[in-house]
């Protein structure tokens, strides 16, 4: 079953590419996106999960898996990711800083669409520059905090410097009514770890408001290390 669903919110999410970002009534916000995808496919969604909704939560999108398992139709969950990305090239036996950008993501989420051999991925979200707007697709060279650099060529590389965190989750079927994400198909005991889902507020809750909004900078000439 959470094979179908990653497949299906993958495809969901692919066939809004392009299309106005949704909203809710809490506004436009990454959130939004792939609130309404996974209550479309019938799925748990983070007002089903251990952390309340709140506007500054570090939402629980499902079952939580490690960075290096993820797979499409994944849920990432950002918190102040930072990826710094330096393009250098070599002339005259030297290496120069040619251009740079950061690709900021404070408070953030995202669907997982493909995952490179490189190590970066392919993301499905919205409410990111420079198409806040719209749902959009977009590549994040890196997403575990460190230091890392990528040889294009013999005379280019790619330095890539991330820091905050990435929490992954894989999407799974919405509790029913009364019965606990942790225990399946009957109540939670006395003091469970998981809320009940039937007492949980749709929409993420009374207190959320719209988030934060992702940015690709680029760096000014005068920002780049020598």
């Amino acid at each position: 079953m959470s094979d179908d669903l990653n497949v299906r919110l993958k495809n969901a999410a692919q066939k809004l590419v392009g299309e106005a970002a949704l909203t809710s009534k809490y506004g436009l916000d990454c959130f939004a996106l792939v609130d309404k995808l996974l209550r479309g496919l019938g799925a748990a969604t983070a007002a089903d999960g251990d952390e309340p909704v709140t506007a500054t939560a570090d939402y629980d999108w499902g079952d939580g898996i490690l960075l290096s398992s993820i797979q499409p139709g994944d849920i990432l969950q950002f918190r102040d990711h930072v990826v710094d990305i330096a393009t250098w090239k070599e002339a005259n036996g030297k290496w120069y800083e040619a251009s740079g950008r950061t690709l900021t993501r404070p408070h953030h989420t995202a669907i997982v669409i493909e995952v490179r051999k490189d190590g970066s991925v392919l993301v499905v979200e919205q409410n990111v520059h420079p198409n806040p707007r719209n749902v959009t697709r977009n590549v994040i060279p890196k997403l575990d905090s460190g230091e890392e650099t990528r040889r294009v060529s013999s005379e280019e590389k790619i330095k890539l410097k991330v820091t905050g965190s990435v929490s992954a989750y894989r999407p799974i079927p919405k509790p029913e009514k009364g019965a606990s994400l942790l225990y399946p198909g009957r109540s939670a005991p006395a003091g469970g770890a998981r809320m009940l889902a039937s007492v949980v507020p749709s929409q993420g809750g009374s207190k959320r408001v719209p988030g934060t909004l992702g940015m690709d900078r680029l760096r000014p000439d005068d920002d780049r290390r020598a």
